[in-house]
């Protein structure tokens, strides 16, 4: 099983939600678009279909980027380049380091299961949405969105070169929140949710739609949390 290493770095640039695929847009302008990795795009109009490595993301509405596996080692071509400025609507703001939490994680199927809080998740599409919407009964609805989720955990550990020889199971808990986002300026329904796996998941990291802009990143639930 594959150790990754994760490290999310919080900087003293005021962020508000919506800003992020502007302090997207400013950090590639830093490190330049021959970095593939912190932006996924081949060419202009081709897409580098591939788990995100580098994500960008607010923390306590201070912008922050977390970086995995190859995205440790390429995050050190913004700090070669970092002015201390950076520019989100043409407007200058700092951008330094406030703060770095570093982790390695090893990716496993366990023969136990884990809890965790999963944050405004993009699970479908708008087309997939409406399938959501005409299956009859809860149950039925949660075990479409579980399957959408063990389906998000296969693409996350392909991306990460994480061979998964065992069945991934997923139980959602429990729906928090369902509202609707916008994401490329499309409408997406998005889920707080609770769930379980007998997959160990690093903290941080983004599951699903838009996970390299902030959505779907998994959290830690809190012991106290009884579900």
């Amino acid at each position: 099983m594959p150790n990754v290493r994760v490290i999310k770095i919080v900087f003293d640039t005021e962020l508000k939600t919506y800003e992020v695929p502007a302090f997207r847009g400013a950090i590639i302008d830093v490190v330049g678009r021959e970095h593939v990795v912190f932006h996924n795009h081949i060419g202009d109009d081709q897409f580098h279909y591939k788990y995100p490595v580098i994500q960008y993301k607010t923390e306590g509405k201070k912008a922050s980027i977390v970086c995995i596996k190859d995205g440790v080692d390429e995050i050190h071509h913004f700090f070669q380049n970092n002015t201390g400025k950076i520019l989100i609507h043409g407007q200058p703001r700092s951008i330094n380091v406030d703060s770095i939490k570093i982790n390695k994680f090893e990716l496993q199927v366990w023969d136990t299961h884990f809890r965790y809080y999963l944050k405004k998740w993009i699970p479908a599409n708008s087309e997939n949405y409406l399938k959501f919407q005409k299956i009859e009964g809860l149950s039925k609805q949660i075990q479409f969105l579980e399957n959408i989720l063990i389906g998000n955990i296969l693409s996350m550990a392909k991306g990460l070169d994480w061979m998964v020889d065992k069945p991934i199971e997923v139980e959602i808990t429990s729906i928090k929140n369902q509202f609707w986002t916008k994401m490329k300026k499309t409408n997406m329904m998005a889920f707080d949710i609770y769930f379980k796996t007998n997959v160990f998941l690093p903290f941080d990291i983004g599951l699903g739609k838009g996970s390299s802009m902030g959505f779907g990143t998994i959290c830690k639930q809190l012991e106290n949390k009884k579900l």
